[in-house]
């Protein structure tokens, strides 16, 4: 019995001895501590951001006739994103051309001045007044001489009754001759129109025709003025108490005759003369203004059309088809986010580190790895409430996954270090700590050697004491080792 129980004890210490052994043998893997340059980086979670972005606004108010894209939508530079209602522009814009035509017609007029034509029918003018002044010094005349000798009414009556017979015989003639003049006129024109007779006989028959117009125009003016004289001379003659009456009114007309006649005599002279410079200026300055009147409503026009400034994807639309649309304001928001900018701000002693065109690395939330970016605009001076800078970094997105708004890491290197002992940040044991350590492999055990670190780049780590370049140092399962223990490696 008793020697069962020495037994069953020497088995128990063999099996622990047996356990013990295989615990300490614990599998690792390592790799050798190097000697080169590592630099210091710093992480830096900042906002993707658009590197376009704009609020277009309406420019003129009106109603959306047309909104031709949603949310989402991919466009084009110059494509038509909204279109105004431009009806009453349109209207707007033949009535400023039609201004705009007469404008100039009239300052070619004032520039070249009177024609042929113009200059015959203001010299005819003059010559109207002339008979009528004349005619009216005639009758007042007459009615001075009336006023004075009323025995000589009866013989003025039948000279009056002469001459209107007279007239009206002239004006007779006058109608044959104007119509004769016509009906050549319509006739050469016709046969010049269709090249049967040559350029100054057509105009010969209408300067004959303008003739005979005038002619007309005189024995219908002298007609009435020998009616009206013939009238007087039987009113007085009917009635002698009027007759002074009669003489103040034909002085009357003697004076309004004359202000005709000083009228007619100027617009005379200005025609010959021609226009003055400041009258040509005015004309000129009417055309301009008709101008700017009409490359006004064109803008407007143009304005009506609102279209992508830039490419790339619609964010907002703020309008319907039909909607009144008010001047300034927000009708969609475009941004392109084929390039896009990550916004970080950066402390003082971290901008000082960095120029523009440096490239850092970025990982955005969406992604696993890193990607390249550049730094394209660093801020001069500081926010006044955090005191730190805002930079933007510069990062390609073809395909579209990276969106506005989302969180990205940048990677920043503040520095290097050279020719340090380096080891994968991971292989540290207490990296936090007053202490940190790591283990070794050697002769076939880990052993454990507190160490100074320096800089770290999140993947490696200076050590600058504790161990040596070219040192097995254990990287994975060192976490539970103790010192001296019996290791085998994984990985040689």
């Amino acid at each position: 019995m008793k020697n069962n129980k020495i037994l069953a004890f020497t088995l128990l210490i063999i099996l622990l001895s047996a356990v013990s052994v295989g615990v300490s043998a614990q599998t690792i893997e390592v790799t050798e501590a190097a000697k080169t340059d590592i630099s210091l980086n710093e992480i830096i979670t900042g906002t993707i951001a658009p590197i376009d972005e704009v609020d277009i606004p309406a420019q003129i108010s009106g109603i959306a006739d047309k909104v031709n894209i949603e949310i989402g939508d991919q466009v084009k530079k110059g494509d038509l994103l909204v279109k105004i209602d431009d009806e009453s522009l349109l209207i707007q814009k033949r009535q400023a051309q039609a201004a705009l035509d007469s404008a100039r017609a009239s300052y070619d007029e004032l520039k070249n001045g009177a024609t042929a034509e113009e200059l015959d029918r203001v010299e005819a003018s003059y010559e109207q007044a002339k008979t009528a002044l004349a005619s009216a010094q005639t009758n007042y005349k007459l009615m001075q001489e009336l006023f004075n000798d009323r025995r000589s009414l009866e013989q003025q009556l039948v000279s009056a009754k002469q001459q209107l017979d007279n007239a009206q015989q002239s004006l007779n003639q006058s109608q044959v001759n104007y119509d004769q003049a016509e009906r050549n006129y319509q006739r050469s024109k016709k046969l010049y129109n269709n090249n049967v007779i040559s350029e100054k006989d057509y105009e010969d028959a209408e300067d004959a025709f303008d003739n005979a117009k005038t002619s007309l125009n005189q024995a219908k003016s002298t007609l009435q003025s020998a009616e009206k004289n013939y009238q007087l001379t039987k009113a007085t003659y009917d009635n002698p108490t009027e007759l002074k009456q009669q003489l103040e009114n034909s002085r009357s007309q003697v004076e309004n005759a004359k202000s005709s006649l000083a009228v007619a005599e100027a617009n005379l002279k200005e025609t010959k003369r021609g226009p003055r410079e400041e009258q040509v200026r005015a004309g000129l300055a009417q055309v301009k203004q008709a101008e700017a009147t009409l490359a006004e409503i064109d803008d407007n026009i143009s304005k009506s059309k609102i279209a992508a400034p830039f490419t790339g994807l619609i964010a907002e639309v703020n309008v319907d088809d039909g909607e009144m649309i008010s001047a300034g304001q927000t009708v969609v928001r475009l941004i392109n986010i084929d390039q896009l900018y990550v916004e970080v701000n950066l402390t003082a002693s971290t901008v000082s580190a960095i120029q523009t065109g440096e490239k850092v690395e970025v990982k955005a939330e969406s992604s696993q790895n890193y990607v390249e970016g550049e730094i394209a605009n660093i801020s001069p001076a500081a926010d006044p409430s955090s005191r730190t800078f805002l930079v933007k970094v510069k990062l390609a997105n073809p395909d579209h996954r990276l969106r506005a708004g989302m969180f990205a890491d940048v990677q920043i290197a503040k520095g290097q270090t050279g020719d340090a002992v380096v080891v994968p940040i991971d292989s540290i044991v207490g990296l936090n700590s007053d202490q940190p350590y790591l283990f070794v492999f050697q002769d076939g055990k880990a052993v454990r050697r507190e160490i100074t670190l320096g800089v770290n780049n999140n993947s490696q780590v200076e050590v600058k004491s504790g161990i040596e370049a070219g040192e097995k140092v254990i990287v994975r399962g060192q976490s539970d080792l103790t010192d001296g223990q019996e290791v085998e490696v994984k990985n040689q």
